[in-house]
């Protein structure tokens, strides 16, 4: 092949090993560059490698095209460059399909407008081919896109699901949501599934967006599992969302399913639930369009064996390269600690760049230091810089870092944005949390815990330019949108001692250089040596597993003893996805549809005739509360058949009842008696801190009350380590784990009732689940949620209300009608209205 006989040229490689070194150094400013700048330009001839992009430009071959973006985009990075090299480079840009690239530079004027129309004729012509050919027709609307999500539209309009793999920068979302349109037209219920709460509010706000460019009308989007009556409804919701709108609605039907992150299916507990409610609406409707989407994976087909049905179906596997990335090691030098040279290593070698020195007073004494005083160097001109943290503890330690840094420089911050945002902050967290404070010096931290306003708001000033640095921890992994220059990582690790493996790592490095943000991103490890997975430059496809066939893969006799055990709750603390596996095999059992050509499910089949002589729960409730074993269940249901005083005290009170806390310390004990495990010196904690929720008060008073708590017990704990406790146990018990247990509660307590004719006593049980979940409980409040609303603007919004029981549709007519701006309400509550109007 033409291509490849060039690209290995020694000429060539020469030239572009010079090239590497010269593109990467310029986006370094404080660099001390290793070669002589000019020298490197002399000995480039320009129109040479120009020439031979022109035919690499046409390949396949990712390394190809990525050599062709690179001389390009630094052939217009330069002052230097004639108009027609950069005619030149144009032209290769746009047979990348990488039309981005190109408008960006003609917005940071490096060429100009008319350029193109001044470029031979040949040229011009073979231009507009190519921007015919990578086009494609969305709601009449004529949209130029890369080759990779051209494959992807041309092969929707022949299949019924696809599974989309790509790298971050690909451009995934954008062809997706495209698409989404087209299905929006022609059906009726759509699922859009993403695997954590915290992607659910940009999905909803990228959607909500494109549908308004495109002035479509009858059309409901929704993160709250409740039908929606529109003509077209979009719900956006995590497996776990998708399990309470099916259990709620038995009669649901959706047509089009579109899996955001798909290789999530491998995460345990979860990736179990996703699996098994695919596996659920297919059975009901095999004629379901399902669309995956997963980031540079090796098998994405593997996600299609989930569809038996004989529909066509098909994969999108690509490495299309639309931004440069550098993977930048950086160093320190030998008996000194103010010197760290940078290398930028490559698959097939790594080329010393030079170095940058810390001034003397900033000694990285320790590793907040160290990476804060280098991030600063490194980043400080350049904005849109993201910082990986190890957690939320070590995310405010860099963040505290660098914002003494803007104090000590004397570095203002002119942003009345910023001002609103830390005085949210103050109001919603707390007046002392370290995120108002950095917040004063252009430095956020960001992480899942955070209440989703703030979060919110901080991604939307980093985008802007308002923040310079964000010092993020995991959340990012999980498919967060945020274009950044520049990503410093030190020995990432995933949780306390999982150190992120090579795909995780560049899942996380794809945010440097976002597509039409930047012409490339640099990944500053800092320190690679030390870490215990290092980074890799070869860029490796992720393996998608199945979380239920990693666990028969590698725990299948730990699992098959849990259950010969009868589940104990200490394992199930630590093996959550036992509990799901178990209750998932267990309803199979149930159903009569075991396999028993795979060996587990032939294992397991004598172990459940012995389990089903003893469970009397009924198979709906099994069912229904699919992340608790089903002896389990069968323990709670003996309780109750034990129990011998007054009945009524098993019943859930509601949140304002006046025993309240004693109740709820009762509850919590008793589902962590048998549910669960809970252990019991937080259950009076986690009473107020449950009741305070779902009654809607603001996090600060959970966080005021937490404060109390720990006065009162005379221990000593900083104000920013009981914000982060109190965000976690909401996030993680409330929000979630108590959700699952007093859910499944609920159900067998009703049947409890019912089998012993208690019916009176049945419609005074509370609906937990969804108070717990959204931390709220009157009906106004969950109202408001459903059209978009943040907790805290649907609580503020709910206090102006005499009427707790507003429809989605009463609540929406209120905010039309009210004069919003006469309010006292802060501006980013309002703006989050305005934009729900402005929707209507």
């Amino acid at each position: 092949m033409l291509a490849e006989r060039i690209f290995n040229l020694t000429s060539f490689q020469e030239q572009y090993k010079k090239v590497l070194i010269l593109s990467v150094s310029l986006t370094i400013e404080k660099l001390i560059w290793n070669s002589d700048k000019k020298i490197l330009l002399e000995e480039i001839n320009w129109d040479n490698l120009l020439g031979i992009c022109s035919i690499l430009c046409q390949s396949e071959n990712p390394e190809h095209l990525e050599a062709s973006l690179r001389i390009a985009q630094t052939v217009l990075l330069l002052e230097d460059s004639s108009d027609e090299q950069k005619g030149a480079a144009i032209f290769i840009l746009i047979k990348l399909t990488n039309i981005p690239a190109y408008e960006l530079a003609i917005k940071r004027d490096l060429i100009s407008k008319d350029l193109i129309n001044r470029l031979p004729l040949r040229l011009k012509f073979e231009i507009n081919q190519a921007k015919i050919f990578n086009s494609i027709n969305i709601n009449e609307n004529i949209i130029s896109v890369n080759r990779f999500q051209k494959n992807v539209y041309d092969k929707s309009l022949l299949n019924t699901s696809l599974s989309i793999s790509a790298p971050t920068s690909a451009g995934k979302s954008f062809v997706l949501y495209q698409l989404l349109l087209e299905k929006i037209k022609s059906k009726k219920n759509i699922i859009y599934i993403v695997p954590t709460r915290s992607l659910i509010s940009q999905v909803e706000k990228d959607i909500n967006q494109f549908i308004e460019g495109h002035q479509l009308k009858n059309i409901t989007i929704t993160a709250v599992p409740r039908l929606a009556t529109s003509k077209h409804n979009v719900y956006i919701l995590t497996q776990e969302r998708l399990h309470r709108l099916y259990l709620d609605n038995p009669g649901f039907r959706c047509e089009f399913i579109l899996v955001d992150e798909a290789h999530k299916i491998d995460n345990g507990n979860r990736g179990i639930l996703l699996e098994r409610k695919l596996e659920e609406i297919l059975m009901v409707n095999p004629n379901v369009e399902i669309f995956f989407s997963s980031p540079f994976t090796i098998n994405p087909e593997l996600l299609l064996d989930i569809i038996k049905s004989q529909n066509k179906k098909d994969v999108v596997n690509t490495e299309f390269v639309s931004v440069n990335q550098n993977l930048i090691y950086i160093s320190q030098e030998k008996r000194n600690t103010l010197k760290w040279n940078l290398d930028l290593v490559t698959k097939k070698d790594s080329y010393h760049l030079g170095y940058i020195e810390l001034p003397k007073s900033r000694r990285p004494v320790n590793e907040s230091k160290k990476v804060g005083f280098i991030a600063w160097q490194l980043g400080f001109d350049k904005k849109a810089n993201i910082i990986y943290a190890n957690g939320a503890a070590e995310a405010e330690k860099y963040a505290k870092v660098l914002s003494s840094i803007y104090k000590e420089e004397n570095i203002k911050n002119p942003s009345t944005k910023i001002d609103e945002l830390i005085k949210v902050v103050k109001n919603y967290i707390h007046k002392d949390y370290i995120l108002g404070k950095t917040l004063k010096n252009n430095v956020s931290i960001h992480y899942g815990n955070l209440p989703l306003l703030i979060r919110e708001e901080i991604e939307k000033l980093f985008i802007e330019g308002d923040i310079d640095y964000l010092v993020c921890t995991s959340t990012l992994l999980e498919g967060m949108n945020l274009p950044a220059k520049s990503i410093f990582i030190r020995n990432p690790k995933r949780g306390k001692d999982n150190p992120l493996n090579e795909s995780d790592f560049w899942n996380l490095a794809g945010r440097a250089g976002r597509w039409g943000k930047e012409f490339s991103g640099n990944i500053f490890c800092i320190e690679p040596h030390l870490w215990e997975i290092k980074p890799n430059p070869n860029k490796k496809k992720q393996s998608i597993t199945k979380a239920l066939d990693d666990l028969n893969r590698n725990e299948q006799s730990d699992f098959i003893e849990y259950i010969k055990d009868n589940s104990p709750r200490k394992i199930a603390e630590v093996k959550q996805n036992f509990e799901f596996a178990f209750n998932y095999y267990y309803t199979k059992f149930l159903n009569n549809k075991l396999d028993k050509s795979k060996f587990i499910e032939k294992q397991l089949e004598p172990l459940f005739k012995e389990i089903a002589k003893r469970i009397r729960i009924p198979k709906a409730i099994i069912e229904n509360n699919p992340g608790i074993s089903p002896i389990a269940q069968q323990e709670l249901l003996e309780y109750f058949e034990e129990y011998n005083k007054d009945i009524r005290n098993l019943i859930p009170v509601y949140p304002e009842d006046e025993n309240s806390y004693k109740e709820y310390i009762s509850l919590i004990g008793r589902i962590g008696k048998t549910l669960a495990l809970f252990p019991p010196q937080l259950n009076a904690y986690r009473s107020i801190l449950i009741l305070n929720w779902i009654k809607g008060y603001p996090l600060s008073k959970l966080i005021l009350d937490s404060v109390k708590y720990y006065k009162k017990k005379e221990k000593k704990k900083s104000i920013d380590s009981i914000c982060r406790d109190v965000m976690s146990e909401v996030e993680n018990f409330a929000r979630f784990r108590f959700v699952k247990e007093s859910s499944c509660y609920i159900d067998i307590l009703k049947y409890f009732l019912t089998q012993r004719e208690e019916f009176e006593f049945l419609e005074n049980i509370p609906d937990l689940g969804l108070w717990l979940e959204f931390g709220v409980y009157e009906e106004t409040q969950v109202s408001f949620l459903s059209l978009g609303l943040s907790r805290q603007t649907s609580i503020s919004l709910s206090e102006l209300i005499p009427n707790s029981d507003l429809t989605k549709e009463e609540a929406l007519q209120w905010i039309m009608e009210i004069d919003i701006e006469t309010l006292d309400l802060s501006p980013i509550l309002i703006e989050e209205i305005n934009n729900i109007k402005q929707r209507q």
